[in-house]
């Protein structure tokens, strides 16, 4: 389902602490398909042309959260925060 209204941000407690960049060699495979889901829906969204100016997509799984979104200078940034 689509929602059309004003959706709440997701920040939770454990979004305030600073997130780190994905580690491909020790990070569970999930959360290195997952990162790259989000990385991929971003460079969608952006290559629209209609994406917002604030963009920033979130993802939450058993044992991590993600976030991402695009830098200034063009490129992505996928977060991890441990749960």
């Amino acid at each position: 389902m689509i929602r059309t209204q004003s959706i709440e941000p997701v920040y939770g407690s454990n979004m305030s602490d600073q997130g780190r960049e994905i580690d491909p060699l020790n990070d569970p495979e999930v959360v290195r398909l997952l990162a790259l889901n989000l990385e991929l829906a971003i460079k969608n969204l952006v290559s629209s042309k209609s994406s917002p100016e604030c963009l920033v997509l979130t993802a939450d799984i058993c044992t991590h959260k993600l976030m991402a979104m695009p830098t200034a200078d063009g490129d992505i940034k996928v977060l991890v925060f441990e749960s």
